[in-house]
């Protein structure tokens, strides 16, 4: 149930290994310990109960075919992002009545944890070979002062394929108060990675509200009514309307990079909710998005351009894709009125999300 190969070295003499998920429903998932990489996403073409390694497979991940690409890629393909996933802006928050600043790397703001990410680290890790559902534990030590963040930061997370797709926990632990928003950037596209253009495809999000954003997507800190804009998803809509439009958030993010509220958040959700979905009406293949985090990036791959080149010579494009990102809302650092991101020196972080694929 889980297999590994070699899949490269760094110039500093590490070795990056692929490990290879796969369970009797047919899907198979490829993770590299460097940066939790989703790297392979391989699911049944067809709705058929032929689960065999004779029916025919489809990736619906974007990703590269060999460590250098990776290496050169800057849109995070398939990554684990952290320690604070999307944006603080200009890398400055206080803390307990200290003020940090941390990396700054895109736009004069620190994104992702900045250049030296949790997306750039090899991590430990532990298999977990269950018959039914095969497991993968990361964990990843990131010292006090790490890209500028308080506190020695323990993170695990778990990768386990369920028979319906991905379960994603991270837990976490802190010698000292920091802020911690871990969340997985991998890029979809039901129809295969190769595919070209998502624009055709549906996508849903539970979620009555969202965070409008300055020119450089940092939210303004107030949470805006979805109605009657096009970033009202709450019924299953055609990408092409909403990303056409000529709303002024649609112009300034080319296209979705925003933070979505969602619906479904309690402070003391244990288990995930459904949250989100994608539909690929021509193949019939369903992304659900379930977790217990307070808000949702979706990204329609805006920026990503044609090099590095992807799997299999694949030249990929704006919205050959779409990321969603589960996580505490952009900022939230520096706005109080948002969900905490806190990790205090005496609690733990715990979290999950889900990602189940199904035909409608």
């Amino acid at each position: 149930m889980i297999t590994k190969r070699l899949f490269g070295t760094l110039v500093n003499g590490q070795k990056v290994t692929e490990y290879s998920l796969s369970n009797e429903h047919g899907m198979q998932v490829d993770i590299l310990d460097m940066g939790g990489i989703i790297r392979r996403w391989l699911v049944p073409a067809t709705n058929s109960s032929d689960n065999s390694d004779n029916q025919t497979k489809v990736d619906i991940v974007l990703g590269f075919d060999t460590l250098e690409d990776y290496i050169a890629d800057q849109a995070y393909l398939g990554a684990v992002v952290g320690r604070y996933a999307n944006r603080i802006a200009k890398g400055q928050f206080a803390l307990n009545d200290v003020n940090y600043q941390v990396d700054v790397n895109q736009a004069g703001n620190c994104l992702h944890g900045g250049a030296d990410g949790f997306n750039r680290r090899v991590w430990q890790v532990q298999e977990l070979d269950d018959v039914t559902q095969p497991s993968l534990k990361l964990t990843l030590v990131s010292e006090d002062g790490d890209q500028g963040f308080p506190g020695q930061l323990t993170v695990n997370v778990t990768y386990t394929l369920a028979p319906s797709g991905l379960r994603i926990s991270y837990q976490a632990h802190t010698t000292q108060d920091t802020v911690f928003n871990p969340t997985q950037h991998t890029y979809f596209n039901l129809a295969g990675h190769d595919s070209g253009s998502v624009e055709s495809h549906k996508v849903q999000i539970l979620a009555s509200r969202y965070t409008p954003t300055d020119e450089n997507a940092i939210p303004l800190g107030e949470r805006v009514d979805v109605a009657g804009s096009p970033f009202d998803l709450r019924e299953l809509t055609t990408l092409n309307g909403p990303l056409q439009s000529s709303h002024e958030q649609i112009k300034l993010g080319n296209g979705f990079d925003h933070n979505w509220c969602l619906d479904a958040y309690q402070s003391d959700m244990e288990s995930p909710e459904l949250v989100a979905k994608a539909v690929d009406t021509a193949s019939g293949r369903t992304l659900s998005v379930l977790t217990t985090m307070p808000g949702m990036q979706l990204y329609t791959a805006n920026y990503v351009g044609p090099e590095p080149i992807g799997k299999g010579a694949t030249e990929y494009q704006g919205k050959h894709a779409y990321c969603f990102e589960t996580q505490f809302y952009p900022d939230s650092p520096n706005q109080p009125s948002f969900p905490s991101a806190t990790l205090k020196a005496n609690e733990a972080h715990f979290s999950v999300t889900e990602y189940r694929v199904s035909f409608c």
